[in-house]
């Protein structure tokens, strides 16, 4: 993780310099909003949130986020200010989030996760399967992204042939990457939990072909029921997946 700190507050740098070490995140830290802009701009695409102050000498956290807006690659900005009344132009601005100071640890590291979200796009390379984590493009993608993460759910993106996009459970990209990559199979079943067109996949290794397959409401019912038994059995993942920065 990647983080993009702006903030004067000599005290306030100093803990968050703590909480970033201790949750083994990299960091910049810059002390106004014209430095944060500098940031972005000679490190763009690099960061993965920023956590910003809104009070800042030469320009604010406010001016600082409308011109990230304009200028550099979308990642999630997080208001980090004593002041309440600022919320309404926070927004405006364009900013993820709002937070008020002091900001407790837990707090802020909940607000993170829940901020920092993946498309994961799949390809395969020699014979394998190949997994990229992919940055959301603008503020609505990562929302709807955030949608379905609170619903234990992430979205999949396949680059080789087919180019679908599917909803499938967190745990079942696991699966899919056990029966690839350990497991050594030709092919992968799961569901699109697509709510609009909820469809069974099957998914072949060699070249990321994927047939998928209509399902009325009773099996899908049925298949749901079984896949969500079997994505307990799939908590973590096996292969590491690759960052796209």
């Amino acid at each position: 993780m990647n983080i993009l700190i702006a903030e004067d507050s000599q005290m306030i740098q100093m803990l968050q310099r703590e909480l970033m070490e201790n949750w083994g995140y990299s960091y910049d830290l810059v002390s106004n909003g014209m430095e944060a802009v500098e940031y972005t701009k000679k490190n763009n695409g690099k960061y993965d949130l920023c956590l910003m102050d809104v009070e800042m000498p030469k320009m604010n956290g406010i001016e600082a986020t409308k011109i990230i807006r304009r200028t550099a690659t979308y990642f999630p900005i997080l208001a980090l200010t004593a002041d309440y009344a600022y919320k309404k132009a926070c927004y405006e601005a364009g900013m993820d989030d709002f937070a008020e100071k002091p900001c407790l640890p837990d707090k802020l590291f909940n607000k993170i996760n829940e901020l920092v979200v993946r498309l994961y796009s799949f390809s395969t390379k020699q014979a394998n399967l190949d997994i990229t984590e992919v940055k959301p493009v603008d503020q609505k993608h990562a929302q709807e992204l955030r949608e379905l993460k609170k619903q234990h759910l992430i979205k999949i993106k396949f680059d080789d042939i087919s180019g679908a996009e599917v909803v499938i459970h967190e745990n079942i990209i696991n699966k899919i990457v056990d029966d690839f990559n350990i497991k050594k199979q030709f092919v992968s079943t799961f569901l699109n939990r697509n709510p609009d067109k909820p469809t069974k996949c099957v998914l072949f290794a060699n070249n990321c072909r994927m047939p998928q397959v209509y399902l009325d409401d009773d099996d899908y019912a049925s298949e749901l029921h079984a896949e969500n038994e079997e994505a307990k059995a799939h908590p973590e993942m096996m292969v590491k997946i690759e960052k796209d920065v």
